[in-house]
């Protein structure tokens, strides 16, 4: 039986592999670039939201101990 042909094909797709591996790597090195700055806008966002909840919860209070006349 005469496997050249077949080893010979097999080695022009792992050749093609190689190269999709390594375009793959690129990509995923430029979707970490991606994930890093969504993640940080995600923190300034949840220091944002933090920031207004309590002042929101702050307002709250002391509206209702205002009204209950405490001041």
């Amino acid at each position: 039986m005469d496997y050249e042909p077949r080893i010979v094909k097999l080695e022009t797709e792992m050749e093609h592999q190689k190269e999709a591996i390594a375009l793959l790597r690129g990509d995923i090195n430029r979707l970490d670039g991606k994930v890093e700055s969504l993640r940080s806008g995600m923190l300034t966002l949840t220091r944002w939201v933090a920031g207004l909840s309590i002042t929101n919860v702050t307002v709250i209070i002391a509206l209702a101990l205002k009204a209950t006349g405490v001041f």
